[in-house]
């Protein structure tokens, strides 16, 4: 028998879960499935259907193609079907929509005000350290600053929140995880688009019906010049359609860009 200390050991520092990558996909499968049928006449199993025995056999009576092993010895293995189109997936359709109804699908920042966004990023400084009480105690901070300030800025909501939180940390001899979050503004180019969601399926969009040019310019004034967004073409304005997976896709990838850095 080993001594303790010399038993090999790992401290599990992390975890994370993931989706694979189309390239993952491809090569863990074994065999692309291209045969809507999945049996013959004959009843037996349609090379490249769901049942091709590549996957594993179905029976006592196959032997897995891939790995040679029988019913009870193979552990199945992986094959995938290659889509012409992007689709949504099921699985995270209805975050999907969470996010698209609370995004502005014009500029692609969160729409959640940014003092609630500001709380919420340093709450998780102390959830993550486990001082439950000072998350409540912060969250009275905010709301007695607001009363006081009720015109406060993002900017002032979160030197405070952030003063607090740093205090807050100190005082439980705690290493400081103070981060910068970049201050946004509420893009003002155009009404916000309204998007519903049908049948757990597909998206929904109307259009706003008017586009302030005023306001545009606030928005210009507030931002890079490169990362002011067109305005809405005007052919679209107070119109509703359908939103192609590609076209979420396409958002959530910029909305990831400008607001996924805020937990840093």
């Amino acid at each position: 028998v080993m001594a303790a200390k010399e038993v090999p050991w790992r401290r599990l520092t992390g975890l994370s879960f993931g989706m694979y990558t189309d390239a993952e996909i491809r090569k863990l499968s074994v065999k692309s499935m291209t045969n809507p049928l999945f049996l013959d006449n004959a009843g037996t199993p349609s090379p490249n259907g769901l049942y091709d025995l590549a996957l594993g056999p179905l029976d006592n009576k196959e032997v897995c193609v891939t790995c040679l092993q029988d019913f009870n010895n193979c552990p199945g293995h992986l094959g995938h079907i290659e889509l012409p189109l992007t689709v949504y997936n099921p699985l995270f359709f209805d975050k999907l929509f969470l996010l698209m109804r609370g995004s502005c699908l014009n500029c692609s920042h969160l729409t959640c005000p940014r003092a609630a966004i500001h709380l919420l990023l340093n709450q998780l400084k102390l959830l993550e350290i486990g001082l439950i009480q000072e998350v409540h105690d912060l969250e009275t901070i905010l709301s007695r600053f607001l009363d006081e300030s009720s015109d406060a800025v993002g900017a002032e909501i979160e030197e405070v929140l952030s003063c607090h939180t740093k205090d807050m940390l100190q005082n439980n001899q705690l290493r400081d995880y103070s981060a910068h979050v970049s201050k946004k503004n509420q893009c003002f180019i155009a009404g916000r688009s309204l998007v519903r969601k049908e049948h757990n399926s597909k998206l929904t969009v109307t259009y706003p019906t008017v586009v302030t040019q005023k306001s545009a310019v606030l928005c210009i004034l507030n931002y890079p010049l490169e990362s002011v967004p067109d305005l809405i073409d005007e052919t679209q304005l107070g119109k509703r359609g359908y939103m192609t997976p590609l076209t979420a896709k396409k958002h959530i990838e910029v909305l990831w860009k400008n607001e996924g850095g805020i937990h840093l």
